[in-house]
């Protein structure tokens, strides 16, 4: 058996962040091929953590668009193997392909597959002369990775989302979809099988999507992906709709700004579709595809909803609402008598070899930055090493002090653990040196490391006093905890820790000033403590305002009409009434027929009156 999974991740860090590693994210999945879509990475973000698994090898392609919209877009394939060289496995390419037009120059290790090239300039219905710079540009989003996996060709695809007002976008996304429709017919010429997986961004009828409004199916793109299905005459199967010709409500993404997923109000744009010849090497081809004689099942994984259904968050209403996971529903094939391939090694396209993850220099800029910061780290390691072994013997001779030194950190360690720290002490007398090296450097490397081996953070002199205002923290501080001074905690210890030795080696007038500093320390820690009293009372009285300003905007909020409950307020985004609020329902939107779902209410909010101009 051979499963292949497609999710749109909505980022792919994040979802890593969810799982806790990129392993444990792939293993959730369960499958030996796992297509990525919307991982939102440039090549700038590529690192191990989100891109190098064990028992994985992946291949990439990001968005190298120059428009300034940041990371966006962007498909990852995984495939689970056990071996990326001398390998039989079908799940390890023996080629790969980044992007589908065949003229990505940036891609010097890519390959193509099939040896498909387009000549340009060309005319196409629709869009005029396509020339090579728009070839290019479609190329330049990150949305395709082709593998090439010996008994199938497999397209991961991410297809654009675009607003029927947006021409520009339009004509993108039709001559994205024209030139992938020519690329697939090349390789289906060759007699290739081809597979297609990802999120395309078209819901083909209207059977995939809630609450389908009139004339749905005669948009153009729903148009074009149905006339590619075989029910009308096109090469490919629609791997679930095939399998569950009648099934309703099975949609694999929805709106987080309205919790559509509550009431399951969503649509079916991630999708699967599979042509060519069956596996058998029958002289018949009719009812012997793919399809028919390898597919054992295709299935939306409706129990990896947000990445975790057990605990699945709810939407609350409102703009604010953050639900976690992902907005879309990982969707899977699995494919049956599936033989191995010829022993092969991992293309060269793939991550394990991208400069970004092997650590290679990449541009001048970076070069010198890297010289530097490997500098503060020598400098620092050496800083480090210093304030360890501190200046505290009173012998002239470098190695007697070096020894001295290493000697005194042992002491104290023992003396942490309950040992007796005395008889670790030289018997020297040279207390300025004391004074001006071993107090200053052991204060030094109390703010890294305690004698017990408590790391500590680094002192900051922060200025209090019973006007100034709360930090951030003050505000999560629980009522009646005592703030802890980071500056007392960092140098009491070694203080105290020398207190004990004053009968060894330091003279009285060294004590003075230690219990000096300890006294100094003890008055500011209670200013510390009335301080963070008087912010916890700013604290409960901000909360209580705020409480209150609540309370009295939901009583100004108008009511909707179908449930009688405050709306929420929104505002618009763009055209003529941008900046402009309004309100609507605050429930989250769901079918038609549900009472329990949003009831569609909308009202302008008062605009106030503007004084005439004269």
């Amino acid at each position: 058996m051979v499963k292949i999974v497609t999710y749109n991740v909505n980022g792919l860090r994040p979802r890593v962040a969810q799982h806790g590693s990129l392993r444990r994210l792939l293993d959730a999945l369960d499958a030996d091929i796992i297509c990525f879509q919307e991982t939102k990475l440039s090549r700038q973000d590529l690192s191990a953590d989100v891109i190098m698994a064990e028992g994985y090898e992946a291949f990439v392609s990001c968005n190298r668009s120059t428009k300034g919209r940041g990371a966006y877009s962007g498909v990852a394939t995984f495939c689970r193997v056990s071996s990326a060289f001398s390998s039989q496995e079908v799940a390890l390419p023996v080629a790969a392909e980044e992007g589908f037009t065949g003229l990505q120059d940036y891609a010097k290790n890519s390959e193509i597959v099939g040896d498909f090239i387009i000549a340009t300039p060309a005319e196409e219905e629709g869009l005029g002369e396509i020339t090579r710079e728009d070839l290019l540009r479609v190329d330049n989003e990150g949305r395709c990775i082709i593998t090439d996996h010996g008994h199938f060709v497999l397209f991961n695809i991410y297809g654009p989302a675009v607003e029927e007002n947006d021409k520009e976008r339009v004509r993108f996304k039709l001559l994205f979809y024209k030139i992938l429709q020519k690329r697939w017919e090349h390789l289906l010429a060759l007699g290739k099988r081809v597979f297609v997986v990802g999120d395309l961004n078209i819901a083909p009828s209207s059977i995939d999507r809630c609450d389908a409004p009139p004339g749905f199916e005669k948009q153009m793109f729903r148009e074009w992906l149905r006339s590619m299905l075989r029910e009308n005459g096109g090469p490919f199967f629609d791997a679930f709709r095939s399998k569950h010709p009648e099934r309703t409500g099975a949609y694999t993404c929805f709106n987080q700004t309205i919790g559509a997923e509550e009431y399951n109000y969503g649509s079916r744009i991630d999708h699967i579709l599979i042509s060519g010849a069956c596996l058998h090497h029958c002289d018949f081809a009719e009812d012997h595809s793919i399809f028919c004689c390898n597919v054992e099942e295709c299935e939306i994984m409706n129990h990896f909803k947000r990445g975790n259904s057990e605990n699945l968050s709810k939407w609350k209403g409102g703009r604010s609402s953050k639900l976690e996971g992902s907005d879309h529903i990982p969707v899977y094939i699995l494919l049956k008598e599936i033989p191995e391939v010829p022993v092969h090694n991992i293309p060269p396209l793939a991550a394990r070899y991208l400069p970004e993850i092997r650590g290679r220099q990449q541009s001048i800029v970076s070069f010198f930055n890297k010289g530097k910061t490997s500098e503060l780290q020598d400098a620092g390691n050496l800083a480090l090493y210093k304030d360890t072994v501190n200046d505290s013997c009173c012998c002239d001779d470098l190695e007697n002090k070096t020894t001295a030194k290493e000697g005194l950190v042992a002491g104290i360690t023992e003396f942490a653990k309950g040992g007796n720290l005395s008889s670790l002490m030289c018997k020297g007398t040279n207390l300025d040196q004391w004074k001006n090296e071993g107090l200053a450097g052991i204060a030094r490397g109390s703010q890294k490391t305690s004698p017990s081996g408590t790391k500590f953070v680094p002192n900051k002199k922060i200025k209090r006093n019973s006007s100034s205002q709360p930090t951030i923290k003050s505000f999560f501080q629980q009522p009646g905890s005592k703030a802890v001074n980071v500056s007392t905690t960092t140098f009491v210890t070694p203080v105290k820790t020398l207190q004990y030795m004053n009968d060894t080696c330091v003279s009285n007038s060294l004590q003075e000033n230690m219990q000096g500093t300890t006294s100094a320390s003890e008055d500011q820690d209670n200013t510390n403590v009335s301080s963070c009293s008087l912010s916890e009372d700013k604290c409960n009285a901000a909360a209580l305002e705020w409480q209150r300003i609540q309370q009295k905007m939901k009583m100004t909020l108008p009511h909707c009409k179908g449930h009688r409950e405050p709306c929420i307020p929104r505002s618009v985004k763009k055209g003529p009434n941008i900046g402009r609020l309004f309100y609507v329902c605050a429930r989250a939107q769901g079918p038609a027929s549900n009472p329990e779902a949003n009831c569609g209410h909308f009202q302008w909010a008062p605009v106030k009156s503007k004084e005439k101009r004269s």
